[in-house]
């Protein structure tokens, strides 16, 4: 049967289900540039190495016990490690550091290919990634003024939020790419968004973002 329960929300948020939204969220980026890669209506084919493998730098394991990692040898100290059982917010705020960042480069690559849309940054990363995130070593990425996550700055709220518009911004691209004339494949949203992201997210104001989880009895 559905669950139409959010799993996260202000009020409450296991490190599990934590946790296992990061897997989905990087599992799904790299999904996506490996199918523009393969696209044949999209010019460039180096969408996950300078989104993925430039840029992730960290060790995920969900509770189910999958795993996704890459190492940046040139950011070793930026390296981090999140399980289930373990989560700092250190290795958080990196990991948000570094989802920003592949959200902007992705979206700033799809605007300079030959695409038909060119307002890919503005309208999924701009829009809607309105936060400021600082990682380990003072660097900042974002936008607005929404709220500023910093080491030892901790709120729920805003994390929730945060989270759910990352989920919107996910669900708003692979929208666009299945709508942009140039791209050949339409099924980007069917299969880096709705059958990757299986949590459902409630934000401070009500809504909704990502999908139902199946529960089997």
């Amino acid at each position: 049967m559905a669950n139409i329960e959010a799993q996260i929300k202000p009020t409450g948020m296991s490190q599990r289900n934590l946790v296992d939204l990061l897997y989905m969220v990087i599992y799904s980026l790299q999904g996506i540039c490996q199918k523009l890669d393969d696209d044949t209506g999209v010019t460039l084919t180096t969408y996950e190495a300078n989104v993925y493998t430039a840029i992730f730098n960290g060790s995920i394991e969900d509770g189910r016990g999958n795993c996704i990692m890459n190492y940046v040898s040139t950011s070793e100290d930026r390296f981090f490690i999140i399980a289930p059982t373990g989560l700092t917010n250190k290795a958080l705020l990196e990991c948000l550091y570094q989802i920003f960042d592949m959200i902007e480069t992705l979206t700033e690559q799809l605007d300079t290919d030959d695409l038909t849309d060119n307002t890919y940054e503005a309208l999924c990363y701009t829009a809607i990634l309105v936060w400021v995130i600082e990682n380990c070593k003072g660097d900042q990425l974002g936008n607005g003024a929404a709220f500023y996550f910093r080491n030892a700055s901790e709120n729920r709220k805003e994390l929730v939020n945060l989270l759910c518009n990352i989920l919107d911004s996910m669900e708003t691209m692979t929208e666009q790419l299945d709508a942009d004339g140039t791209v050949t494949d339409t099924d980007y949203e069917e299969l880096w968004f709705t059958d990757t992201v299986l949590l459902r997210i409630q934000d401070s104001e009500g809504l909704y973002a990502g999908n139902d989880i199946t529960i089997t009895p």
